[in-house]
C-alpha cells in the first residue's frame, strides 16, 4: 500500500495568491473583460478539435505558477441575479462573466488570461472532477464546467489537456456532457479508463483512485455542486471526491468522518488540486442530495477559492441559512452536522481554514 501523508504548507510573500487577500468590493460589468459566448457549450471554441483559443493580450506573458498555492481561508463569492434565465435554463455568458470575475479576484489580477496562469504550467493536464450522480436533475452544470474549459484554453492550454471526468460515463451523459476519448477535450467516467491496481492509504482510507487522477492528470480543479446530503449534512469540494475513488460506498459511516476529509490527505488530491470552483446556482438546502424543487434555491453564485475547507465551510453556512429562513433546524439539530469539514482543518489534516472566524469571504456582482 502505498501510505501519504503531506505537511501543511503557508506562503508568507506578497504574491498575490500567497499573500494577504485583497480587499472586497463590488465588480460590475464594466470591470470585466469581454469574454467569448459559447454557442451550444462546446460548438465553435475549439473544444471538441483541439484547437487553441487564446487571447491578443497572451503575447509576452508568461506562466507562473505558483507551488503550493495557499490554504489560508480565502473565498471569493460570485453572484449574478441574471445567471439563471427563466425555470432552469442557465444563461450561459453570465456564467463566463461570473467565472472570469471570481478567477481575477482571486489572484488579484486585471487580466483573466495571466490569472489563470497563475494556476497551471503550460504542459499541465487538468482534470475537471464534476458531480453528475443525480443526473440529469441534480449535477454540476455543463455551462459552468463548460466556462472554466473555455477559459483555461484562451490563457493557452490545449483543449487536449482537459478531462472533464466523474465516476460514470453513463451518468455524465445523462448529465448532458458530450462524451468523447478522442481528440479535444476529452470527456469520460472513471469506469472508463479504470482504477490504480494497488489501494492508497491517507488517514482511515484506503482506495483505489481512478487512473484519470492518478496517472493522466497532472493538476486539478473541482467543480462541485452545493447540496444538503441526507448522510453527510453538506456534500461540496471535500466529498466531491468520493467520485475519484472506487469505494465511496464503505466511506459513509459516521457522516463520512473523518472519511471525507482524509480521501484528500492522499497526495494525488492534496497535490495536484489547484482550485476550486462550486456550482452554487441552484443549493440544494434539504432533502439532498437529489434535486427538490421545494428546497432548492436558485441562489445564482459560484464559489472559488485554493483552499477547500474553507470554501466547504463557506457553502455549509449558505445552507444553513437557507434552512433558516425556510425554518427548517440546523444540520446539528437533525444529526446530520458535516463535522468532516471541521476535521479537514484540524491539526492532523491540514487541508485549509475550517474556523468561520478565519475565512475571508470575498462578495462580488457579475452583471
Amino acid at each position: 500500500m502505498r501510505s501519504s501523508h503531506m505537511p501543511n504548507t503557508r506562503a508568507s510573500d506578497s504574491d498575490p495568491l500567497e499573500g494577504p487577500p485583497p480587499h472586497r468590493r463590488e465588480l460590475s460589468r464594466r470591470d470585466l473583460l469581454k469574454t467569448i459566448t459559447a454557442a451550444g457549450a462546446m460548438a465553435g471554441l475549439g473544444l471538441l478539435t483541439g484547437q487553441r483559443k487564446t487571447g491578443a493580450a497572451e503575447a509576452g506573458q508568461t506562466w507562473q505558477l505558483r507551488s503550493p498555492l495557499r490554504r489560508d481561508g480565502v473565498v471569493v463569492v460570485v453572484r449574478s441575479s441574471r445567471a439563471i434565465v427563466s425555470g432552469r435554463k442557465i444563461n450561459q455568458s453570465v456564467v463566463e462573466r461570473m467565472v472570469e470575475a471570481g478567477v481575477m479576484r482571486l489572484t488579484g489580477t486585471s487580466d483573466p488570461i495571466q490569472a489563470w496562469r497563475r494556476f497551471f504550467a503550460p504542459d499541465d493536464v487538468i482534470g475537471l472532477k464534476v458531480n453528475c450522480l443525480g443526473a440529469p436533475a441534480t449535477r454540476t452544470h455543463v455551462e459552468v464546467t463548460m466556462a472554466i474549459a473555455q477559459a483555461v484554453q484562451r490563457s493557452g492550454m490545449p483543449a487536449h489537456n482537459l478531462i472533464i471526468y466523474d465516476r460514470s460515463t453513463d451518468e455524465l451523459r445523462r448529465a448532458g456532457y458530450p462524451i468523447n476519448t478522442g481528440s479535444g477535450l476529452r470527456c469520460y467516467g472513471s469506469d472508463q479508463r479504470g482504477y490504480d491496481a494497488e489501494p492508497t492509504t491517507a488517514g482511515e482510507v484506503g482506495s483505489c483512485f481512478s487512473r484519470i487522477v492518478s496517472e493522466d492528470c497532472t493538476a486539478l480543479i473541482n467543480i462541485p455542486l452545493l447540496k444538503d446530503h441526507d448522510v453527510a449534512g453538506v456534500s461540496i469540494s471535500l466529498k466531491n471526491h468520493f467520485g475519484s475513488i472506487n469505494n465511496p460506498n464503505k466511506l459513509h459511516l459516521d457522516h463520512c468522518c473523518p472519511y471525507a476529509a482524509d480521501v484528500n490527505l492522499a497526495p494525488v488530491i492534496r497535490g495536484k488540486q489547484r482550485l476550486v470552483i462550486c456550482d452554487a446556482l441552484e443549493v440544494i438546502y434539504d432533502g439532498g442530495p437529489t434535486y427538490r424543487p421545494a428546497t432548492t434555491s436558485k441562489y445564482g453564485a459560484l464559489l472559488m477559492g485554493t483552499d477547500p475547507v474553507a470554501v466547504d465551510r463557506v457553502g455549509w453556512q449558505i445552507i444553513e441559512d437557507l434552512r433558516a429562513r425556510a425554518r427548517l433546524k440546523p444540520l446539528r439539530a437533525v444529526g446530520r452536522e458535516p463535522r468532516y469539514i471541521t476535521v479537514a482543518g484540524d491539526r492532523q489534516h491540514r487541508l485549509g481554514v475550517s474556523d468561520p472566524a478565519s475565512i475571508r469571504r470575498i462578495e462580488l456582482t457579475a452583471t
